[in-house]
Order: structure tokens, then C-alpha cells, then sequence
């Protein structure tokens, strides 16, 4: 579900594309239709939604799902 602050949403969609696909590896979440994507992009959101930063939410991905998430 789209966040319903369109600035919030765009960051939260710029975030994804920094986000490697655990399932699919080679496609970002954005363009995953991976269940576990779908879930990511739905952390993403939430965290954005919730206030953090860009970097608050890399960290968060990262130390969840290790460095290998990072697209770049």
C-alpha cells in the first residue's frame, strides 16, 4: 500500500531501488514480485511513514539482512 504522503511515498520508492531482492538477487524490490519484496517494501514504508532517515533505514536493512542487500 502507497504511503499517502506522495513525498514520504517517492522516498520510500528511492529506498527500494537501493534494495537488493533476497529471493530474486539480481532485481531490486521495487521490481521483485517476490512475497519477501512485497514485505521489504512494506518495511520500507513503515519506517519512512515512521520518520526516519534514508540512512536510518539502509542501517536498519542492513543489519537485519547483512551488507548483501545494498544494490550499489
Amino acid at each position: 500500500t502507497m504511503l499517502p504522503d506522495p513525498a514520504q511515498e517517492a522516498r520510500a520508492r528511492d529506498i527500494m531501488e537501493d534494495l537488493r531482492c533476497l529471493v530474486c538477487q539480481n532485481q531490486s524490490i521495487t521490481d521483485s514480485n517476490a512475497d519477501l519484496a512485497r514485505d521489504l517494501r512494506g518495511i520500507v514504508r513503515e519506517r519512512v511513514a515512521a520518520g526516519e532517515s534514508d540512512a536510518e533505514v539502509h542501517r536498519y536493512m542492513v543489519e537485519r539482512y547483512g551488507d548483501w542487500i545494498l544494490m550499489k
